[in-house]
């Protein structure tokens, strides 16, 4: 039997005939007027199956949500041996009305599915978890991102609960937190990006960005996350045209051109937004690894904002492996500098604004449009911007500083606060027996909290003094937490009654703060 010739471009024919329609994202499919539904992401995942590469893919339910819905975790990983990766974890829509990165996810997906992005893969085990906040997702409605250049519709910006999920870092109140932070433990990635979606100031960048800004991250981590972000915004501009810059606002402060700001008002400048660790990425960085928020700019259009998202998360994951070696090393020293420190480590607090910089920022305009229906009005970026040289904010500093003890005690630990310690991953020890220590107690002079609760809690913040070390009893049950450890740092942050974002600021040691305060400093 003689076999049948095809000329090569109708063998060509034949194959894109027989080869199935790659899935598109629901912007794709409705020109960019509408967002995923969490059922159409789970589609889409199952949809990339089909695709050569999909093998690379691995899909698995993270955790729950409040109304039990899941959260769906794609890792994306070549199987290699014997080659050390770094390990990067990407979430979308903690804010469900910013609905961008969810959407951006899904692309890179189907990118690395049809086998791109091998190069970063060589170097890089990724996680994707779209779609974060999943029941804020599933309420949607046309008022939940007033101003926002489209779509009208979304998701609300906070979970079933109430709770905004990047201000619960700290007290874990919300499962979706819990999952988050268990994955921590559980990948340990070297690089954390939270994708949002910005709005308020006029400005003139696509995309704003911000590292960890808690003073307290490691000095080493600090410096290569910058360099890290200084390298994501020239690719930024010349290889996709997205001109970008560090997250902040138009505000006016006092300044004589040194220094920080010291009250709202006299000079116009950029300040960032805040340092504490109850928002992930600031959170991130007390854990000796690199965290990255990411901001598209509300008032570019939807299919800006996703295209730029997605660049800024592909530029900083071809950074990621291009310096694999020096984040392994970097992120490792700092976890030893804690484990055997070669000179005392200090816990900063009495924040402020650090270094003002004059920066050319570019300043933009929008243009209003009125809604029609049921919707809210939105905003339109209107041109690129003119650069204006002014004062820059986009860092803190600590006023303060305290060398960090041999370990931390409580004596009397509620099962409230046992439970945040292990599932931050803090080391500890519960004594079986009574122990007799030195210890240094903080004198409580006076506590202060708002008339208003605020995430379910009532910030709690104390005034007060060290008292000399003194023996202390330690009876059967205490714990004691040491500050060799890899998490050191968020210990303090978790732990010191002057930490400004700690459990004590949620309450969790008000009802045993009279006089002394409950966590006592080991100094042997």
């Amino acid at each position: 039997m003689r076999c049948m010739q095809f000329p090569a471009f109708a063998l060509c024919s034949l194959l894109a005939a027989q080869a199935p329609p790659e899935p598109k994202t629901v912007p794709e499919a409705t020109g960019h007027t509408a967002t995923s539904r969490a059922a159409d992401v789970e589609s889409f995942c199952e949809a990339l199956r089909k695709l050569p590469h999909s093998a690379r893919l691995a899909v698995r339910v993270a955790g729950k949500t409040t109304q039990d819905r899941s959260q769906l975790l794609v890792k994306v990983a070549l199987r290699l041996a014997d080659v050390k990766r770094v390990r990067a974890l990407v979430i979308g829509n903690i804010h469900a009305g910013e609905v961008e990165g969810k959407e951006a996810l899904q692309l890179l997906l189907r990118e690395f599915a049809n086998g791109e992005h091998e190069d970063l893969l060589q170097r890089c085990e990724i996680w994707f978890l779209p779609i974060y906040n999943v029941d804020g997702n599933e309420a949607v409605g046309p008022k939940n991102r007033p101003g926002q250049n489209g779509p009208e519709i979304t998701g609300q910006r906070a979970n079933a609960k109430g709770l905004d999920l990047n201000r619960d870092f700290v007290k874990l109140d919300a499962p979706e937190t819990r999952t988050l932070v268990g994955l921590f433990a559980e990948i340990d990635p070297h690089l954390f990006v939270d994708l949002h979606t910005t709005n308020g100031s006029f400005h003139g960048y696509h995309l704003t960005y911000a590292p960890s800004l808690s003073p307290n991250v490691d000095p080493e981590v600090a410096r290569l996350s910058r360099a890290m972000l200084d390298a994501a915004t020239v690719a930024m501009k010349d290889q996709h045209k997205f001109a970008t810059f560090d997250y902040g606002n138009f505000e006016t402060h006092d300044w004589d051109g040194g220094g920080a700001p010291e009250s709202p008002q006299g000079v116009r400048g950029w300040y960032s937004y805040d340092h504490r660790a109850r928002y992930g990425v600031n959170y991130f960085g007390l854990r000796n690894r690199i965290g990255i928020l990411s901001e598209a700019y509300s008032y570019c259009d939807f299919a800006t904002r996703i295209a730029a998202t997605r660049a800024f998360v592909l530029c900083l994951l071809d950074g990621l492996a291009r310096s694999a070696d020096q984040v392994l090393g970097t992120c490792a020293a700092a976890d030893r500098r804690l484990v055997k420190p070669a000179q005392p480590v200090s816990f900063g607090f009495d924040t402020t604004y650090g270094e003002v910089e004059k920066l050319p920022v570019l300043v933009g305009e929008a243009d209003r449009i009125e809604a029609t229906g049921e919707g809210t009005h939105r905003f339109v970026r209107k041109g690129d911007g003119v650069p204006e040289t002014m004062p820059v904010c986009r860092s803190f500093r600590a006023q303060k500083q305290l060398a960090l003890p041999q370990a931390w005690a409580i004596a009397e630990p509620t099962p409230e606060v046992v439970e945040r310690l292990r599932r931050h991953g803090i080391q500890f020890q519960q004594l079986d027996a009574g122990r007799s220590v030195i210890a240094e107690r903080f004198a409580v002079t006076a506590k202060r909290k708002p008339k208003r609760p605020y995430q379910g809690h009532q910030e709690l913040m104390l005034d007060g003094q060290w008292q000399p070390s003194a023996p202390v009893e330690l009876g059967k049950g205490a714990i004691v937490i040491t500050a060799r450890q890899p998490l050191a740092r968020l210990a303090a942050q978790l732990l010191e009654p002057q930490s400004e974002d700690s459990l004590s600021s949620w309450n969790f040691f008000e009802s045993q703060t009279a006089d002394f305060y409950p966590v006592l400093r080991l100094v042997e």
